[in-house]
């Protein structure tokens, strides 16, 4: 991981990597499918080739502004690059891997590429962690239900918070 500084801002970008038992084609389909980003991220607008929009409005959080994005780099069932107005690069990887109830299963690895002020760095990590938690429950057919977010979902992003804040202390 490479350092930085931008202004104020240092540190290095942020990664997660997630095991979902579905075939790659699945979460792919879960990372560029406007209907499919909106049941797991934020409401989305996509449109799934480089240079297509990839805008997200997060309904569940008053006061966040949207976030307008472009696809750079896009490789089917492998890579999706999004230059993203306020949240940075998001870089999203598929890995195939065996095993699993269905005898394949994806390793999904996300790289947050931004300038992050410390003090925000244990919100963010909580923010991607709970993502990932909802695209889990959205391949297994529950997409997050907005409007009652908070109340299905604050106590886990509070516990990602807390633990992230512990582990940057």
């Amino acid at each position: 991981m490479v350092r930085r500084t931008v202004g104020e801002m240092s540190g290095a970008p942020l990664a997660f990597a997630r095991d979902y038992e579905f075939p790659r084609i699945i979460v792919w389909d879960a990372l560029v499918d406007a209907e499919m980003v909106s049941g797991w991220l934020a409401e989305a607008v996509v449109t799934p080739e480089v240079g297509g929009e990839y805008n997200l409005s997060w309904t569940h959080r008053v006061g966040r502004p949207d976030t307008f994005g472009r696809i750079v780099l896009m490789t089917p069932l492998e890579r999706l690059d999004v230059d993203t107005s306020n949240i940075g690069r998001l870089i999203f990887e598929l890995d195939e891997l065996g095993g699993g109830n269905r005898a394949t299963s994806t390793r999904l690895r996300l790289t947050v590429d931004s300038a992050i002020e410390p003090a925000f760095e244990p919100t963010v990590r909580a923010d991607w962690l709970v993502n990932l938690d909802q695209l889990g429950d959205l391949l297994h057919g529950h997409p997050v239900d907005w409007a009652n977010w908070e109340r299905e979902r604050q106590e886990s992003w509070s516990r990602y918070f807390e633990e992230a804040g512990n582990s940057t202390a």
